[in-house]
């Protein structure tokens, strides 16, 4: 199946430790425009305590200092950022290269642009190199 546009990249994701509380997720991202890192993926969720927003940006290094300027616990990981044809069945086959070299997904988030031919996929995995192999040429 060719469902990949792009070669798998690998990326540094930065993670923003977040309390649960209305306005935070607002306060952060407002801190990041105005020192103009611009945010090209994210996701986040509830845990009831300190919650996680993953993060791609423009500069992760000047992101991490503004967080943690903040006051915001701030983690970086290496994440693979997959861009694929928008149509049914390439996820299916992500899934299944990743399960047949044993990488386990951690976790996932993609944006589909309205009306675009492609998306783009995030996967934090547990072995970020096989990965990219095993998606190569999908």
């Amino acid at each position: 199946m060719q469902g990949v546009w792009e070669s798998p990249l690998r990326v540094k994701q930065i993670s923003a430790w977040i309390d649960s509380k209305p306005g935070e997720l607002g306060r952060i991202t407002t801190a990041l425009g105005k020192a103009k890192v611009n945010i090209s993926a994210i996701t986040s969720w509830n845990t009831g305590n300190e919650s996680p927003v993953h993060l791609l940006v423009s500069s992760p290094a000047k992101a991490k200092r503004v967080l943690q300027e903040l006051g915001v616990r701030v983690t970086e990981e290496e994440v693979l950022r997959v861009t694929l044809a928008d149509k049914p069945g390439v996820l299916g086959e992500v899934g299944t290269r990743l399960g047949a070299e044993n990488i386990n997904i951690e976790y996932s988030y993609a944006s589909i642009p309205t009306g675009d031919k492609k998306a783009d996929l995030i996967l934090s995995v547990s072995d970020v190199v096989g990965a990219a192999k095993a998606l190569r040429g999908l």
